[in-house]
């Protein structure tokens, strides 16, 4: 059997806001058929959408870290596609193999950027190393550059002229995939589902946030969206998963051992069990506590490549250290201790023709630690004389049955510096692991259930 299908979502005008700590920005689009002073969150006191949208913020020395949403935007919307080939072996088995896509369009781009940065030609031409005083003018707001500057009396731009993109629909999104399922429902005491995917997804916007610990990188570059574009923060491209069911065939009604007290111990047992192995999402440069450090006024903190990455792989990587954080050079921001930076020479910071760096926003080559999970479960019914219907249920449940240690990613933040393992003690910083992910270590529960 072959089945295709096509489809196009539109989620509506709502655009996005910063939830946790309630600056909702500009988040409603033109088209909104909310009228003014709509309140939009009792817990927020933000009268949305506001007269105008597409209105200039007000330029004061208090401008910096506002959000602007300067023209009226095109809702997003998401198509998705799909061609399925299935074959049936019998009437409980079944297998299938798709192709499956999706392309996302005019989604809301990452609020962690700034409209008035600077180009790379303009930061190089600063002093060098950076002398956090910066530019007098801004390429793309010099009239509120100049009105900053003379309200505050100072050349002000770089700490008072970062104004965060409000709802801007300019990121968009690629997914392709393999996936293969094999289903045997259950019959003769014994089911199992089966999936596999093969995929890779590619957007230059994760989430409407960066850093923080949010799910996206720092954004770096507003005007060159191609430098943005990488595997997205959500890219898992080869998971398997497995889950099977036995009735062991043992006890009354079964082929062996359905009479006498072996069959009463052996029999009304199941086992059931799910199994996944994935591979890891993306690495990114991040920056947790919002250095901002840098000639550009930008909030990332991305290094120039100048090794791979990802040379420290299989038995070599360890929690000690992921990835060859000694690839990078940090010397355009402000990375802490152990991590090259070619702009120490007395000077602390920056140098200035390093401020955009050539890393990108996810390495595709330097994967997080991935799932390599199994989940036992064992099951016994007993029969008890108060009803047809009437038994009671033992589970004994395993979770991460073989104590995987399951690590969680590890730190991408270059202002925490590396500090190598030593003394007995554990390496910390950016490329080191410090934990374990949420699938943790091995737990057993046990349970009884009353069923009448």
């Amino acid at each position: 059997m072959v089945r295709a299908g096509y489809g196009i979502m539109h989620p509506g005008f709502v655009g996005h806001g910063r939830a946790g700590d309630g600056q909702p920005g500009p988040n409603l689009l033109r088209g909104s058929s909310l009228g003014k002073g709509t309140q939009w969150d009792a817990a927020l006191p933000v009268d949305i959408p506001p007269a105008d949208v597409t209105a200039p913020i007000p330029v004061n020395s208090l401008v910096s870290f506002s959000s602007w949403a300067p023209r009226s935007q095109y809702p997003s919307y998401t198509q998705l596609w799909n061609l399925t080939v299935q074959q049936q072996f019998d009437k409980d088995t079944t297998a299938q193999v798709g192709y499956v896509g999706s392309k996302g369009t005019h989604l809301p781009i990452n609020y962690a950027y700034n409209i008035c940065q600077q180009t790379p030609a303009s930061t190089a031409a600063l002093g060098n190393p950076f002398d956090f005083v910066g530019p007098s003018s801004s390429p793309y707001c010099p009239a509120a550059a100049a009105m900053v500057n003379a309200n505050s009396g100072f050349p002000a731009v770089y700490c008072c002229l970062t104004v965060n993109p409000g709802w801007w629909g300019l990121s968009s999104s690629i997914y392709h995939s393999l996936q293969a399922q094999f289903d045997h429902r259950f019959s003769h005491g014994f089911s199992m589902l089966a999936n596999f995917t093969w995929s890779k997804l590619i957007d230059d916007s994760s989430s409407d946030w960066g850093g923080f610990w949010s799910l996206d990188a720092l954004g770096q570059d507003f005007y060159n969206r191609k430098a943005e574009r990488s595997v997205s923060a959500g890219d898992i491209p080869l998971r398997f998963t497995v889950a099977p069911i036995v009735e062991l065939p043992f006890g009354p009604g079964k082929k062996w051992l359905n009479t006498g007290v072996a069959g009463n111990v052996l029999g009304g047992w199941r086992v059931s069990m799910i199994y996944t192995i994935s591979a890891g999402s993306p690495f990114g440069i991040t920056d947790n506590s919002y250095g901002f450090c840098n000639g550009a006024g930008v909030l990332q903190d991305r290094a120039m490549l100048i090794g791979n990455p990802a040379s420290i792989s299989g038995s070599r990587r360890s929690p000690n250290l992921w990835l060859n954080n000694q690839a990078m050079d940090f010397a355009g921001t402000c990375p802490g201790p152990g991590l090259v930076n070619s702009m120490q020479s007395g000077d602390f910071c920056c140098d200035v023709t390093k401020a955009f760096g050539n890393a990108p926003r996810f390495f595709a080559n330097v994967r997080n630690p991935g799932v390599n999970n199994l989940d036992l479960s064992l099951q016994k019914d007993f029969k008890l004389p108060a009803g047809e219907q009437t038994r009671l249920t033992f589970s004994a449940d395993f979770f991460n049955l073989p104590n995987h240690p399951q690590f969680a990613e590890p730190a991408g933040d270059p202002l925490l510096g590396y500090f190598p393992a030593a003394n007995g003690n554990r390496a910390a910083g950016f490329g080191a692991i410090s934990g374990t992910s949420f699938y943790g270590n091995r737990i057993v529960q046990l349970g009884l259930h009353l069923y009448f």
